[in-house]
C-alpha cells in the first residue's frame, strides 16, 4: 500500500534527505499561490518598500554583490508596473514578514508550514522575495539549518552545489553572518573558464505552487526568471546549528578585529550592508556571544552523552523508526509530486551561464569592480580573512576551545 504524503511523512522527508527536493504543485492550494496581481497590490496597499537595484547588463568576474546596488523606495504597483520594461533588476529580498508587516495583513493568517509538518510555523517565522527578471542572489551557503522555500507567484531558477563541492572559492567578504558566498559570478561571468572543473551541480524550475528544500549547507544560486517574482521561505534548525553558532562567533570576532582599525568607508567594504555596524560592537559583547554560544554547545553535547548512556527502550524503538525509512520508495510512490533535481554536467552549466548573458548583458558592456567598490586594494586583507576564516581552520581553534573549556 503507497504511503499517503502527509504532513508526518514529509516533515521526516526534510530533517533527513541529504539531496535538494522539489515539491510539485505542493502548495498549489495556498490561497496566496492563487493571487493575481492585483490582489497583490491591495495587499500592500501604498507601503512604500524598499528595492535593491542593479543594471542587467553587467558582466563581472565577481558576483553583484550587494555594496554595488542602489536603493529605490516604491509601492509594490509602482514595482509592477516597472518591472518588465526596467533596464534593472530589481530586488524585495530577505525580508522577515513581521519586520515590514503586522499580524493585520492581509495574507499573514494566510501563511502556514503545516504541509510541511511544521504547524507552529507560520508568517512570524517566514522571509518574503519579491523581484523581477535578473533579481538574484550571489551563489552561497547558509551556515544555519535548512530551507523550505515556497514559490507564490512566476518561475525561479536555482543552481546548487553539495556542500562539499571544489572550485566554488568560498569567501567570507563580505561578510555576513550565516552566508559563505562564492566568489564566482553566476550571473553574467565574464571568464566562463573558470567554471570548467566545476561538478555535481543540480538545476531546478521552480514554478507558482512548488516547493523546493535545501538541506543544510547546499551552495545556492537563485536568478528570477518573470517579470514578476514572489516566494517565502523559512529556516528550519539543524542538530548541527549550535556547534555552527560557535564557528560564526569566532569568525565575526575574528572580521570586527580587523574591520575596527581601518577608515570607516574601508571597513563598509568588507561587510554586507546589513553587518555595518559590526567594527563598531564592543569586543566585550562579542565575546559574551561567543560565552553564550559555547556554553549552549557544551551543554548539549554533556546531555546527548547522558543520553547514550541511559538509552531507554523508547529510544531503542525511534532508532528502529529511522532504519524504517526508505526515502527511494516515498520517490518511488510520489514521482508526480516528488523530484530530486537532476545532476547536470559541466558543459550544460556553462551553457546556462551564457543564456543569462545573452539574455541580460546582449549590450556587451563591461563592468570594473575597481570603479565601484575600490575592491584592488583590499586584497591582502580579503586574503587574510578568508585565511583565517577557512572552515578547516575555524575547526581547529574551535576544537582547541573546547579542550580547554571541557
Amino acid at each position: 500500500m503507497t504511503e499517503t504524503l502527509n504532513s508526518d511523512v514529509v516533515r521526516n522527508i526534510t530533517q533527513r534527505v541529504s539531496v535538494p527536493l522539489i515539491f510539485r504543485k505542493f502548495v498549489n492550494d495556498w490561497s496566496l499561490c492563487q493571487w493575481d496581481v492585483e490582489k497583490w497590490c491591495a495587499a500592500f496597499g501604498d507601503k512604500e518598500i524598499p528595492f535593491r537595484c542593479l543594471t542587467k547588463h553587467l558582466v563581472s568576474d565577481e558576483p553583484c554583490w550587494e555594496r554595488k546596488c542602489k536603493r529605490i523606495t516604491m509601492t509594490f504597483k509602482d514595482f509592477v508596473a516597472q518591472s518588465e520594461s526596467s533596464q534593472e533588476w530589481m530586488y524585495f529580498d530577505y525580508k522577515h514578514l513581521p519586520e515590514w508587516f503586522d499580524e493585520h495583513a492581509t495574507f499573514y493568517k494566510e501563511i502556514s508550514w503545516e504541509k510541511f509538518g511544521y504547524p507552529d510555523k507560520g508568517a512570524t517565522e517566514s522571509t518574503l522575495w519579491i523581484g523581477n527578471s535578473g533579481a538574484h542572489t550571489p551563489a552561497h551557503q547558509d551556515t544555519y539549518g535548512y530551507n523550505i522555500v515556497a514559490q507564490l507567484y512566476g518561475k525561479k531558477h536555482w543552481i546548487l552545489f553539495p556542500p562539499e563541492t571544489g572550485g566554488l572559492k568560498p569567501t567570507r567578504v563580505p561578510y555576513e553572518e550565516s552566508s559563505i558566498y562564492s566568489e564566482l559570478n553566476f550571473y553574467c561571468p565574464s571568464n566562463m573558464e573558470v567554471f570548467s572543473g566545476l561538478t555535481g551541480a543540480r538545476q531546478v524550475e521552480l514554478r507558482a505552487g512548488d516547493a523546493l528544500l535545501v538541506p543544510r549547507g547546499w551552495w545556492h544560486h537563485v536568478l528570477n526568471v518573470d517579470p514578476l517574482n514572489i516566494s517565502l521561505n523559512v529556516w528550519m534548525p539543524h542538530e548541527k546549528d549550535n556547534s555552527t553558532r560557535v564557528s560564526e562567533a569566532l569568525t565575526k570576532i575574528m572580521v570586527a578585529q580587523v574591520c575596527k582599525d581601518l577608515p570607516q568607508e574601508t571597513a563598509k567594504l568588507l561587510v554586507n550592508p546589513n553587518e555595518d555596524d559590526l567594527s563598531d560592537t564592543p569586543l566585550a559583547v562579542l565575546f559574551l556571544q561567543l560565552e553564550a554560544v559555547t556554553k549552549s554547545y557544551l551543554d548539549s553535547r554533556r546531555k546527548l552523552r547522558r543520553a547514550k548512556r541511559q538509552r531507554t527502550c523508547e529510544e531503542d524503538t525511534t532508532a528502529r523508526d529511522v532504519e524504517d525509512f526508505d526515502f527511494n520508495t516515498i520517490l518511488k510512490n510520489h514521482p508526480q509530486e516528488l523530484e530530486v533535481p537532476p545532476i547536470i554536467t559541466n558543459e550544460e552549466l556553462i551553457s546556462i551561464l551564457k543564456k543569462n548573458v545573452k539574455e541580460f548583458a546582449s549590450t556587451g558592456v563591461s563592468f570594473d569592480e575597481d570603479e565601484i567598490d575600490g575592491a584592488g586594494s583590499l586584497c591582502l586583507t580579503k586574503a587574510v580573512i578568508d585565511a583565517f576564516s577557512d572552515s578547516h581552520v575555524i575547526e581547529l581553534v574551535k576544537q582547541n576551545l573546547f579542550a580547554r573549556l571541557s
